[in-house]
C-alpha cells in the first residue's frame, strides 16, 4: 500500500528537523515547505500537526508553527526517559515476541550485513536502519503506548546529537549490540535484553551534559 502524502509530508520534514536542516526555533515556512515537498496544504498541516504531537514542533497561534527549542538539560531528560522505556520495552519484547518477531530480526540483521560496506559514510542509512531496530522491538512488545512514547523520543535524541553537533557512532560500531539485544529476545531471557538495550545506550546523557566540552560519541 502507498503511502498518504501526509506521512510521506511527515517523515521528511521529521527527517529535516533530527538532523537540523531545519534548526531549533525557525519557523515552518509552509508556502516555502509546501512547494518543495510537493504536497497539498492539507495533507502537509496534518504532517506538522503529528510533529507537534511528538514535541518537536511548537504552535505560535496565528503566526503558525516553529521548530522547538533545543534547551541541553531538556533533551537530556528526553534521553533519560527514553533509556527507561528502551530498556522496559526490550524485557516485554522477550517476553512477548513471536516467531514472526524473529524471522523479522534475522532478515533485518541479514540485510544489514548484506548493506554495510556499500552504505559507509551514508549517514541517512545508519539513521534509518537504528531508528528500525529500535521500532522493530518496540512492536515486539505488543505495547502500542510504548511505540507511539518511543518514537517521540527517539526523535528528539537524535536532534540532540545534530543540534549539539556531537558525532554519533556508526550502525558499523552498533552491531554487535544489537545482536546482543536480540539474541536476549530471542532467547525469551528478558533481563539479559534489559541489560543489553541499557549498555548499548549507556553513554546517552553524558555527550548531552558536556556537548559545548566534549567531541565524545553518542549511540544513538
Amino acid at each position: 500500500m502507498s503511502r498518504r502524502k501526509s506521512d510521506e509530508a511527515y517523515l521528511e520534514l521529521r527527517r529535516r528537523i533530527m538532523v537540523a536542516e531545519l534548526p531549533p526555533n525557525s519557523l515552518i515556512d509552509e508556502k516555502l515547505l509546501v512547494d518543495d515537498l510537493k504536497v497539498g496544504r492539507t495533507p502537509f498541516r496534518e504532517a506538522v500537526l503529528r510533529l507537534a504531537q511528538e514535541g518537536l514542533v511548537v504552535s505560535m497561534g496565528r503566526r503558525g508553527y516553529v521548530v522547538a527549542g533545543a534547551a541541553p538539560a531538556d533533551l537530556m531528560r528526553a534521553y533519560e526517559l527514553r533509556q527507561e522505556i528502551e530498556c522496559f520495552t526490550a524485557g516485554l519484547a522477550a517476553d512477548r515476541r513471536t516467531a514472526e518477531d524473529i524471522a523479522g530480526f534475522d532478515a533485518f540483521l541479514a540485510r544489514i550485513d548484506a548493506e554495510i560496506d556499500a552504505q559507509d559514510g551514508n549517514s541517512a542509512w545508519d539513521l534509518a536502519i537504528d531508528e528500525e531496530f529500535h521500532h522493530r522491538i518496540a512492536l515486539a512488545s505488543d505495547n502500542p503506548f510504548a511505540q507511539r512514547t518511543l518514537s517521540s523520543l527517539y526523535g528528539l535524541s537524535v536532534r540532540s546529537l545534530y543540534v549539539s553537533q556531537v558525532p554519533a557512532t556508526l550502525v558499523r560500531d552498533e552491531l554487535e549490540s544489537y545482536r546482543a539485544v536480540l539474541n536476549a529476545i530471542r532467547m525469551r531471557d528478558a533481563a539479559a535484553a534489559r541489560k543489553a538495550m541499557a549498555q548499548h545506550l549507556t553513554f546517552g546523557p553524558v555527550p548531552l551534559r558536556s556537548a559545548a566540552r566534549s567531541q565524545g560519541k553518542q549511540v544513538l
